[in-house]
């Protein structure tokens, strides 16, 4: 695949519609803010691959030396940073640069093999947040996106069904293409789904520099909640501690939820995934897949999970986005989620036209 890829930057013609960008800073500044920050970087370079990763680096240093455009460019870097297979960290075309140029972002994306979409059922997913009520027996919940965003939005969903909620046997959560986005935007289901003790594995974070100023600029800003600038803080003051080291400001292995009480519905609860249901939404169900009340159904699910808390750096060619996730999971190495996604307790079939019909006849027996 490495060779593929070189080959690609072969072929594609070296400085082209955009403006001009320094490719060598711009290289230099990326394979050394990963290697400084990026949560995965010490696991997955290691003795066994350090001469395959040096060379591999050098010879795409070497490419960068002769580049000269913006989009030549971001096929070297893109290159660099897909030897990771993390989905998390990225390299991607600034949005006005997506917006002024998008021929050329077509042609690009070609170059790089698109993540695989659903075929063959022909269904089109819901984009919005819904909450329907099939009979008396079994509500549909569509959650399409947990970003910050739609935390209100579920929350408020939740708050004006309460009543249907809680007498409903039968629930299917359709989170088919749910992206992710936080942990808290799901919060408002898990006391109705909970059955009994759940475990979770925290996150640890990488101490940098750079980390540090990062998370600093994050507590500057007007509309973070004040857990969140608590937790914020714990953060940095534990980085500050312990520099070039991994610090878990839970202070755990490994914690419990317990909570005071178990809802008497709803009884069954299928959860539907796909090969799109992603980051945030895997956490839901790890955290989910516990209950007792819980199935999940679809095909694997994206796997991309292990390394999070994902920040923005500020590369020197403004026409590019450095993404680097800071965070990884304690559940490592144990139990990787990463290109791997979670498997379903049953599995659907991709040519089944009726996915939450099928679930629903399943709850209903």
């Amino acid at each position: 695949m490495k060779k593929l890829f070189l080959c690609f930057i072969v072929l594609f013609p070296i400085g082209a519609l955009a403006q001009n960008c320094n490719c060598l800073v711009n290289f230099d500044y990326v394979t050394s803010h990963v290697t400084d920050n990026y949560s995965g970087y010490t696991d997955k370079v290691k003795n066994n691959n350090l001469k395959e990763f040096n060379t591999f680096t050098g010879q795409l240093r070497q490419r960068a030396l002769k580049a000269t455009g913006t989009d030549s460019c971001y096929v070297i870097l893109k290159t660099w940073v897909n030897y990771f297979k993390d989905h998390h960290l990225r390299v991607q075309l600034d949005w006005r640069y997506r917006k002024k140029y998008p021929e050329q972002v077509k042609q690009l994306n070609k170059l790089f093999a698109a993540k695989q979409t659903l075929r063959g059922s022909g269904e089109k997913l819901d984009s919005q947040t819904s909450i329907k009520q099939f009979n008396a027996n079994t509500i549909l919940i569509r959650l399409p996106s947990f970003e910050w965003s739609e935390k209100k939005i579920i929350d408020s969903l939740f708050k004006a069904h309460q009543e249907s909620l809680k007498t409903a046997p039968n629930w299917i959560i359709d989170v088919r293409g749910n992206g992710g986005g936080t942990d808290y935007a799901f919060n408002a289901l898990l006391p109705y789904i909970y059955a009994n003790p759940i475990n979770i594995k925290p996150d640890e974070y990488r101490s940098s520099k750079d980390n540090i100023a990062l998370l600093e600029g994050n507590l500057k800003d007007p509309d973070i909640s004040g857990q969140a600038k608590e937790f914020l803080s714990n953060v940095i003051s534990l980085m500050k501690l312990h520099p070039n080291q991994f610090v878990n400001p839970s202070g755990k292995e490994s914690f419990e939820i317990r909570l005071d009480s178990v809802y008497k519905f709803p009884k069954k609860v299928g959860i539907l995934i796909d090969r799109n249901s992603a980051s945030s939404t895997e956490s839901f169900l790890l955290t989910a897949m516990q209950s007792k009340k819980v199935t999940v159904y679809g095909e694997n699910s994206a796997g991309i999970l292990d390394y999070g808390s994902y920040q923005y750096f500020d590369i020197p060619c403004v026409d590019l986005n450095l993404v680097i996730p800071i965070a990884r999971s304690k559940r490592l190495p144990q139990y990787p989620i990463d290109n791997i996604g979670i498997t379903p307790n049953i599995n659907i079939s991709a040519k089944e036209k009726d996915k939450v019909g099928f679930i629903q006849k399943r709850l209903e027996r």
